[in-house]
């Protein structure tokens, strides 16, 4: 089995077979590809129509389990996996015509590589219009990990990815349970420890920006603490795992995750449970906005971060006032 591509599902009707279909319409060999369907405990019809699916077509397998949420439903899937590589698609996403062909021919002529990166086509749902996001400039191009990290790539979707599952297993890379954002702490981490990366020439996936029901448009306090507890598990990667030579650069590349923390909560900066995240929270903000001013003495935003969330909350809004 060449590759394996695990859809998590839940509440997606209105979405899954056109997923689904999207990846069947390409496969020409079920011994290359096996699509893995995790219902994780969806309430609607998702259950049902996973099983149709599944008698529909004969490389469909289907996994049922109790509402764990997305990181454990990936999870699941990757240990049924049997494909010498993964892609993690989401089920109100699909796949454009000619992405396995694409796929299949990088992998064959890259069996060295650990992780194969694309650019995704963002589908906007409220305007029905389409945008790239490549830059021509990495398309084409084999990296290191640690350098595709340092140079801005992006690696904050899992879904951007087609990972040896090897590298994978070897590694002991799972996804955190119970956790927003859990790419946030899935891509630095897994990209680190990539040998090689390279990146598609040509755009393979679509990436659905929904008008209700995503993370991003519906932020809860949860956010915010999320997104201080991922940078301290990446901390804590760094201080095992990166070397004493990369530990700069690894941590200026998670400084992001801090202004994360404030920066996709700011509408609930009056709330009273987000006023008590950061008056839990301010001590570590500053800290480590004070270390990153040690390599970034110029900042003005880790600045305003580190005179206190008021003061960052001041600034931005003065920013981006019309």
């Amino acid at each position: 089995m060449t590759l394996s591509i695990i859809i998590p599902v839940y509440k997606v009707e209105q979405y899954l077979d056109q997923c689904v279909n999207s990846v069947a319409s390409q496969v020409s060999d079920d011994r290359e590809v096996e699509i893995i369907l995790v219902d994780d405990g969806s309430p609607d019809s998702c259950p049902r129509m996973c099983e149709e699916l599944a008698s529909k077509y004969t490389f469909v397998r289907v996994i049922h389990q109790k509402n764990q949420g997305l990181s454990v439903a990936r999870n699941s899937g990757l240990e049924m996996a049997t494909g010498n590589y993964v892609w993690f698609v989401d089920s109100d996403d699909y796949l454009l015509p000619n992405s396995l062909k694409i796929v299949f021919s990088a992998i064959k002529e890259r069996q060295e590589v650990d992780v194969f990166s694309s650019y995704l086509t963002e589908y906007h749902e409220d305007t029905g219009t389409f945008k790239e996001t490549a830059d021509e400039k990495w398309c084409g191009k084999e990296l290191e990990g640690k350098e595709y990290l340092w140079k801005g790539l992006p690696h904050g979707a899992a879904q951007r990815f087609i990972y040896k599952r090897k590298f994978l297993n070897d590694n002991n890379l799972r996804f955190y349970p119970g956790i927003l954002h859990e790419d946030g702490l899935w891509g630095k981490t897994m990209m680190y420890l990539a040998s090689k990366v390279y990146v598609l020439k040509e755009a393979v996936y679509v990436y659905r920006i929904r008008t209700g029901g995503s993370i991003m448009s519906s932020i809860k306090v949860k956010n915010a603490y999320d997104m201080v507890f991922i940078h301290k598990e990446l901390i804590s990667f760094m201080d095992i795992n990166v070397k004493a030579e990369d530990k700069d650069n690894y941590f200026d590349n998670c400084y992001d995750v801090i202004i994360s923390s404030l920066r996709f909560c700011r509408h609930l900066f009056h709330n009273v449970d987000y006023k008590e995240f950061l008056r839990k929270n301010k001590s570590y903000l500053r800290r480590m906005s004070f270390r990153y001013l040690k390599l970034h003495p110029l900042r003005i935003t880790a600045w305003t971060i580190f005179l206190g969330p008021s003061v960052w909350y001041l600034c931005y809004n003065l920013k981006h006032r019309h």
